[in-house]
């Protein structure tokens, strides 16, 4: 099933009903040609019709029905409205002049032009029912000629003056006839825009109106009839019909060969290409003929059919013959049709030609395999657009011009469908977030918002629903997609101060330290979707031993006293390292496994006091618990320290850290959280501490702070009450 992204209303069905078979063609205009979607031909199980007149409506319905169920299944829609035409049986056609007054300043436009058309059908309506006994019904016409101020013109279209005139042809058909069209297309459910008359829909598609000018006859030869049309002068001048067609060939062949219908046709067509044919006639013997023997049955139907659309040509061409003959339908196929007709019209073979669908000059994307057969359907598509009286409109989209075929109202969207735009480029799409573990704790980094697509109609701000109408100019700045997140560790830093000491006279600084994975990296590593991030804040000798120094083997002093790993290193601090080999060979020789850190604490343990033992005693808890959550541990020894210092340090700025520690206190979606471990804090801050997933929509996304419309970077203060929803309205 193809999904059409396309506006409904700008679909065209077109249904050619004949006698032997139904062709359904389903297309829209673009760039005023006729491009076909999709197309289904079926035959009549039954013979349904003869002579191009529905005799069995429930039959036809059903064949309808099955082409119409066919094209919306393949192409996803369902179709309500058709354009049909009637096979011309019983056609009479009458030809009329009629002209009107005009304001000479006002521009003719479409409407009035409709309006001239239309009073001459009445016209000619009111004369043919003189003459004729029942109502009739006008199936199509054609315009001759047009005249301006008494001039002959061909085109009145955007003209100025006094008065229009027009001589038109219009063709008529029994109520009868056309009633029992409508009664099949009420039982399938569709809708009749367009109704014209076969062989004004085969000159529509196989006879441009550039080619008007030379004396053509147009002959669609179907199964039933065989309908004709003659060009002169730039126009159609005359419509007329052979009631004999396919149909009488096929039954020659039923009788000489004593066959069912349906094989019939079948030996029929075989014949046409020169094979040969194996059937069982209706007493059940098998027989084998050669094309031949077939063509020398058929040959003297032929040539009386081709006789009698000789004769009527003339007629209808005032006694004459034309410069050529264009042959359409089945039927044209027929062995020897050409050469019959020719002698017939007294013109050379060269000058009778069959046309197929690539004479189509106003259709593309059609199914060549019909041929000459499929002519009709699309003639009658290309009057349904032209009987509409809607033209086109031109627009420009991004200083291209785009036409549109005028059927309704356009809006923007409209526009882009047409010049082949996907509307999925007016949509910026937002960068990927990054899901992230950082510290222990569950954070997304948002990839940045994407900006949606401008539009302008004639330099205004306008959206895809604007109304465009001709000449409009529109500008469309199509959307741009967000960045996906590209976090990196830094910016997860609260505080990337660092510490300035001296070793050994030599200044060293401690900067945050970062793991990903359990990977140490640099402060710039950009974090990926689903990793492990550890962010350290080495302040203590211990840590800076761990992380800084490669050799292990030192003991540190300060002011001549000896100093341990849970010392805090101050800025400034003037520290000395000496190595110490006896502790080296004794570890070496005596402690094997033991960690160096613990050499450190088993010299301490020999060399200081009770009171510095038992403090030891207290660093090696400590140690092992950083083991569980390092983090944690590192921060409470900050706050021992600093509080032990507490006469160094400034009290305003103690006070700050207790605050700090505390965290901020606020409610979200009625639930009390603490943010904790940065001075400040944003609205965005507050996803990093619920679970809330912004990665698929649901809606608007409404953010409130104390009940007042929020951004993502206001400020958070100690009480806020903050809702985050999404509004599904």
């Amino acid at each position: 099933m193809k999904i059409l992204d396309i506006n409904p209303k700008d679909i065209i069905f077109a249904l050619d009903i004949g006698t032997r078979s139904i062709i359904g063609n389903v297309g829209i205009v673009k760039d005023r040609k006729f491009h076909t979607l999709c197309e289904k031909y079926m035959e009549h199980e039954e013979r349904a019709m003869i002579d191009g007149q529905i005799h069995d409506i429930n039959l036809v319905a059903s064949t309808v029905n099955s082409v119409k169920k066919s094209i919306e299944e393949e192409l996803g829609i369902e179709v309500k409205d058709v354009a049909i035409a009637a096979a011309g049986r019983f056609l009479r056609t009458t030809e009329v002049s009629v002209g009107i007054q005009l304001d000479a300043n006002k521009e003719i436009d479409g409407e009035i032009i409709r309006s001239l058309e239309l009073t001459a059908v009445k016209k000619a309506e009111e004369e043919i029912n003189k003459q004729t006994q029942g109502k009739l019904y006008c199936v199509g016409y054609s315009v001759k000629n047009y005249y301006l101020n008494g001039y002959v013109i061909s085109n009145l279209l955007s003209q100025r003056g006094e008065n229009i005139a027009a001589d038109v042809i219009a063709t008529f058909l029994p109520r009868s006839v056309v009633d029992s069209l409508y009664s099949v297309m009420d039982k399938v459910g569709l809708n009749v825009t367009s109704l014209t008359l076969e062989p004004i829909a085969a000159m529509e598609a196989a006879v441009p109106k550039k080619l008007r000018l030379l004396n053509i006859a147009l002959v669609d030869v179907g199964a039933g009839t065989s309908d004709i049309a003659i060009s002169s002068n730039d126009s159609i001048s005359a419509y007329g019909m052979v009631p004999m067609a396919g149909d009488e060939v096929t039954e020659a062949i039923v009788q000489n060969f004593l066959v069912d219908f349906n094989t019939a046709e079948k030996i029929k067509i075989s014949s046409s290409r020169g094979e040969e044919i194996k059937f069982v006639d209706v007493l059940g013997i098998e027989n084998n003929i050669s094309a031949e023997e077939v063509n020398k049955i058929i040959k003297p139907v032929v040539d009386k059919i081709a006789d009698e659309i000789g004769k009527k040509i003339i007629e209808l061409n005032g006694g004459k013959s034309p410069n050529a003959v264009f042959l359409v339908g089945g039927g044209a196929h027929t062995y020897n049709f050409r050469e019959a007709l020719g002698e017939s019209l007294n013109l050379s073979e060269k000058r009778i030609g069959i046309k197929g669908r690539e004479a189509v000059i106003n259709c593309i994307n059609y199914n060549e395999e019909l041929g000459s057969a499929g002519v009709t359907v699309l003639g009658i598509a290309l009057v349904a657009i032209k009987k509409s009286g809607h033209d086109f409109i031109d627009v420009v989209l991004n200083n291209d011009v785009i036409s549109l075929f005028n059927s309704h109202k356009h809006t923007v969207m409209d526009v882009m469908m047409q010049s082949g735009i996907n509307h999925k480029t007016l949509i910026g799409k937002n960068g990927k977030n990054i899901r992230f573990v950082l510290n222990g704790i569950t954070r997304v980094a948002f990839g940045t918002l994407g900006k949606g697509a401008d539009i302008y109609v004639n330099d205004e701000k306008s959206t895809i629903d604007t109304e465009v109408s001709e000449g409009d100019k529109i500008k469309v700045d199509f959307a741009k997609d967000g960045k996906d997140a590209s976090p990196k560790i830094i910016e997860y830093v609260r505080n990337i101060n660092s510490i300035s000491f001296y070793i050994n006279d030599g200044i060293e600084n401690i900067y945050p330290v970062a793991f990903i994975n359990n990977e140490r990296c640099d402060l710039e590593e950009i974090i990926k979707e689903g990793d492990e991030v550890k962010i350290l804040f080495p302040s203590t000798l211990g840590e800076y031993i761990k992380y800084y120094e490669e050799d292990k083997h030192y003991l540190y002093f300060l002011r001549n006293e000896q100093i341990h790993s849970s010392y805090v290193i101050r800025e400034g601090d003037r520290i000395y390292k000496k190595k110490n080999e006896e502790l080296i060979e004794e570890q070496d020789n005596s402690m094997g496994e033991i960690s160096k850190n613990n050499i450190e604490d088993e010299i301490i343990k020999k060399d200081i006091n009770e009171k510095v033992k038992n403090e030891t005693h207290i660093k090696e808890s400590v140690d092992n618990l950083q083991e569980s959550n390092e983090e944690n541990i590192l921060r409470e020894s900050v706050d021992i320290e600093n509080k032990a210092q507490i006469q160094e340090t400034d009290k305003d700025k103690l006070d700050a850290l207790e605050i700090s520690n505390d965290g901020l206190h606020i409610v979200v979606n009625e639930k009390s959280i603490t943010l904790r471990g940065k001075d400040k804090y944003v609205f965005v801050d507050i996803f990093d501490n619920i679970e809330f997933d912004l990665t698929i929509s649901h809606g608007n996304l409404i953010l409130l702070l104390n009940d007042k419309k929020a951004g993502y970077y206001d400020e958070l203060k100690e009480g806020d009450i903050v809702k985050i929803f999404w509004d599904n309205i």
